[in-house]
């Protein structure tokens, strides 16, 4: 990711490269570089993103390389990531504060476990969709998952092909995507 203090223009201005990610952490810390505003340039070609594009989401995952990777894929199809954590007690916290319309959660995360986040997500948020993530492919991780609210369960790591229609589904139809 560029850091927008490298590139921070004459003018007072930010040139950042299209595919970056900038989460509201990131943004308030763009104060401390003396930038307090954003232009964002509108696209007028119409992309297959555009179905999704107003979504925000939330990534938790104590792998950092995960958290980037789900971010710049969910970046890639129009969802704005509000945040992205490491724990599963900030993704409460934040899916609380913002109500984002996703939220990836990994099942196995250090303290609060992603099966109560989900748990506690969805009693709070009942609009937000669940997706949970996990390397561990085990039946009862799946079930566990779903119980407590997941609307959908992928193994890690999750291919770009596999994600994208996923999450479309659960934004088309409104139901549960889970496909075994």
């Amino acid at each position: 990711m560029t850091l927008a203090e490298d590139i921070k223009t004459a003018a007072g201005g930010v040139i950042l490269p299209a595919d970056s990610i900038l989460s509201m952490t990131n943004i308030e810390r763009l104060k401390e570089f003396d930038i307090f505003s954003i232009y964002v340039e509108e696209e007028t070609v119409l992309r297959e993103s555009d179905a999704m594009r107003g979504k925000r989401a939330v990534v938790i995952d104590d792998a950092l390389f995960f958290r980037h990777m789900f971010s710049k894929m969910l970046y890639k199809m129009g969802i704005f990531v509000m945040e992205e954590v490491e724990t599963a007690e900030e993704g409460v916290c934040h899916a609380r504060k913002y109500r984002p319309d996703l939220v990836i959660v990994d099942i196995h995360l250090p303290g609060m476990t992603g099966i109560e986040a989900i748990r506690d997500i969805k009693s709070k948020c009942s609009g937000s969709k669940c997706v949970a993530v996990s390397t561990d492919k085990d039946r009862k991780t799946v079930v566990d998952a779903l119980r407590a609210g997941a609307d959908d369960f992928l193994v890690k790591p999750v291919m770009w092909d596999r994600l994208k229609p996923r999450i479309c589904k659960l934004f088309d139809s409104g139901k549960d995507a889970v496909v075994m």
